[in-house]
């Protein structure tokens, strides 16, 4: 299993402008339910910098709001 170091906190910064479900998203930032629920969802490989821009236009935000990085401890010298 691989585990991710940098992962995307869209839902924590939603929650934190009001929007607490992901229908609240879809609208907030006109886009297809699925989408919006993925996002909600923090269920994502990537994410482009278009998608990041809308992001934070919608929840008035920077994107090292959205973006937690978490190191792999194996790839820390001690």
């Amino acid at each position: 299993m691989i585990k991710r170091m940098v992962r995307v906190a869209i839902r924590e910064m939603a929650e934190k402008r009001g929007i607490t479900s992901s229908y609240q998203l879809m609208k907030a930032l006109n886009v297809p339910p699925s989408q919006a629920v993925k996002w909600f969802r923090n269920d994502m490989e990537s994410i482009s910098i278009q998608t990041l821009d809308k992001l934070c236009r919608a929840l008035k935000c920077k994107p090292s709001d959205l973006l937690r990085y978490t190191p792999d401890e194996e790839s820390v010298e001690g």
